[in-house]
């Protein structure tokens, strides 16, 4: 690896670990629950971005993270034992489920929000805005590779 390649795994292996590290220190200082992953979470924060497009299923929310729908299942599982979301069979087409989260995942909701603010302060406090167009035009080409 040259020494640009090494640097930039380097940077991005530990920006990744500390971001989800950071994150999930925050959520447990500062939730009531700790019964959520951060990766539930994530889910939960999926879950409401689907329900404001009115296309809260199951199929079309596990497609929007990846997962198969029968490891979607697991995860919702804890999710719905713990009082996070609630599922309910559509009375038109007895194939599809809908999930919608409770007020208790709109609690947890409210905190990780929180947390991204905080983070988003922290990085573009002393960022003139070309610097800030910058940072989001290459953070933007990054996520192109790993979302494509």
């Amino acid at each position: 690896m040259d020494f640009t390649s090494q640097m930039l795994n380097e940077v991005l292996v530990k920006l990744f670990n500390s971001i989800l590290f950071n994150e999930e220190e925050y959520l447990k200082k500062n939730l009531k629950d700790n019964n959520i992953t951060l990766r539930g979470v994530h889910i939960l924060e999926a879950v409401q971005k689907c329900k404001q497009n009115e296309n809260n299923t199951m199929g079309k929310i596990s497609k929007d993270i990846g997962v198969t729908a029968g490891t979607f299942t697991t995860l919702l599982k804890n999710l719905e034992l713990n009082g996070y979301i609630i599922r309910n069979r559509s009375e038109d087409d007895k194939r599809k489920t809908f999930i919608n989260i409770t007020s208790k995942a709109k609690d947890v909701l409210k905190v990780h929000s929180q947390y991204h603010a905080k983070m988003i302060n922290m990085i573009t406090t002393n960022l003139s805005k070309k610097e800030e167009m910058a940072l989001i035009d290459l953070l933007s080409k990054i996520k192109y590779f790993f979302t494509m």
